[in-house]
């Protein structure tokens, strides 16, 4: 948290000396309210007692999770106010302004709100117990691997590969954009920030991390995908 902090501190800072140079500047005005208030939320968070799990849900902030609890939703609401008000703002093609960087952060997989160290945390792979995370890789991989198996196959180049890395082996598996594709890609992500997790809390566990023969071709035998090795 102390790093947060210190992030949140240093993005003031610049957004501080930025406004106090370009005055007439509104979104350099807002999205530093914004960064205040944000600040504010987070220190407020930090300071929370103990409190019964179901009163916490998880929040997405620009670069991480938090959890939130209902005492403080103001806060993030009065964040999430003054962002938008800021982005409206926004105006990158203005001749001689200032670019901003507004493109979205792509967090981790988030694992559920659980009490660690005398506060509430949004837990990542790297926050799990080990017994913890190779149930929840048991569990995940037979619901990626067989997740188009019922998909019909009338024209392999609708299809494409991935591998997912199993006790350091790579297995290939064929995938298709389906209307409910977003569910593998959430899935996948879990499966792969849980392996990396795996093989760094893993005692002389030494994977490779490239897939040194990929398969790339996918071809339809009786309607079915199968990956060509």
């Amino acid at each position: 948290m102390k790093k947060i902090l210190l992030l949140v501190s240093s993005l003031l800072a610049v957004i501080t000396l930025f406004y106090a140079c370009k005055k007439d500047n509104k979104y350099g005005k807002l999205i530093h309210l914004a960064a205040i208030k944000l600040q504010e939320a987070i220190k407020f968070a930090e300071n929370q007692p103990c409190k019964p799990i179901e009163e916490w849900h998880i929040d997405t902030f620009p670069y991480r999770y938090v959890a939130v609890h209902q005492e403080y939703d103001k806060l993030i609401r009065e964040y999430r106010k003054l962002s938008e008000k800021a982005n409206k703002a926004y105006r990158p093609d203005k001749k001689g302004a200032l670019v901003y960087n507004t493109s979205p952060v792509v967090l981790p997989p988030h694992f559920g709100v659980r009490y660690r160290e005398g506060k509430m945390i949004v837990s990542l792979a790297k926050d799990l117990e080990l017994v913890e995370i190779y149930q929840r890789l048991e569990v995940l991989f037979p619901k990626l691997h067989d997740f188009f198996k019922d998909t019909p196959c009338t024209d392999p180049s609708n299809w494409g590969v991935i591998a997912l890395q199993k006790n350091c082996e790579f297995l290939p598996i064929a995938i298709t954009d389906t209307s409910n594709f977003r569910i593998f890609v959430e899935m996948e992500q879990q499966y792969s920030s849980l392996n990396v997790a795996k093989v760094s809390l893993t005692e002389g566990m030494d994977c490779s991390s490239a897939n040194p023969n990929p398969s790339k071709n996918v071809v339809c035998v009786d309607g079915k995908a199968s990956v060509k090795l």
